[in-house]
């Protein structure tokens, strides 16, 4: 029976780089992860082990290195942009590029109340991302954050759920609300020539403002409110898919030490938890 390949891509994954731009009155540091994968006409190397189209993963990793050294990156969307434009131009076997980066979050010390020029303190988990795509040089852009972790003490419920023999959970209309929000939203194809930190600044700056002051009756609710915001406060924003893991704060129960809790001693349970997921786009 014949065999058709139907997909295939190879890439690069995890290439961890750190930049110091020295300028003469401070150091700026950029600490990022980029993946890279190339889709083209490869299909003979699969079929035949025939590698003379294949560019070795290797030769990726070191592309990466010697870009972020000969670019600014201003921003992780123009530097993802720069590097798929190399692979789509420079090798005629490749048919697009997707790039994908990382940045994770760097401050820089305080001292007699003026930002050190040098020394630098780790961030929150949460990571910058952006994935480009050059399709023969039409370009694709999109951007997010993963890992940012929110928490608010109240204006959050949960009632009126199916209940039936499986159901144990009470209603409740003043809860803990924490998750770890990933989102990730598309630009479509703009022209490439835009402020993408100004971008990214407004669009998780939607998604927090969002957060915070909306009366939650349902993590599915919020995470709805927190699309539309980013929609309405960026216009570049096509759309905005959010997932959002439901990162339970169990209250103690004191019955058993003749104490009782007033809604302040909780237990942190992140597994298992609810997920839940949507993506908002414009009509």
């Amino acid at each position: 029976m014949p065999h058709t390949l139907t997909n295939d891509s190879y890439g690069k994954w995890d290439v961890r780089l750190t930049k110091v731009t020295r300028l003469p009155d401070r150091h700026e540091l950029k600490e990022l992860s980029v993946n890279v994968l190339l889709r083209g006409e490869f299909a003979d190397t699969y079929r035949t082990g025939d590698n003379s189209k294949i560019i070795a993963t290797d030769s990726m990793k070191n592309t990466v290195y010697v870009l972020a050294k000969k670019h600014p990156i201003a921003s992780i969307e123009s530097f993802a942009a720069a590097l798929a434009e190399h692979f789509v131009t420079k090798y005629p076997q490749v048919e697009a590029a997707q790039i994908v980066v990382w940045e994770k979050a760097w401050s820089r010390f305080s001292r007699d109340d003026r930002p050190h020029p040098h020394a630098f303190v780790a961030g929150s988990a949460e990571r910058r991302r952006c994935m480009i795509t050059n399709i023969k040089g039409q370009v694709g852009y999109m951007a997010g954050t993963d890992d940012l972790l929110v928490l608010k003490t109240t204006d959050s419920a949960f009632a009126g759920f199916v209940r039936d023999e499986f159901t144990t959970l009470a209603d409740t209309d003043d809860r803990i609300f924490a998750t770890s929000v990933r989102a990730l939203w598309d630009y479509g194809y703009p022209s490439g020539d835009e402020d993408w930190n100004a971008h990214y600044a407004a669009a998780r700056q939607a998604l927090l403002d969002t957060f915070a002051g909306h009366m939650s009756l349902s993590v599915q609710q919020t995470l709805y409110a927190m699309g539309e915001a980013v929609l309405a406060r960026c216009p570049l924003v096509q759309s905005v898919e959010i997932t959002m893991p439901n990162q339970h704060r169990i209250p103690f129960n004191f019955a058993p030490f003749g104490l009782t809790n007033d809604n302040d001693i909780f237990v942190p349970i992140d597994e298992p938890c609810g997920m839940i997921r949507g993506t908002i786009k414009r009509e």
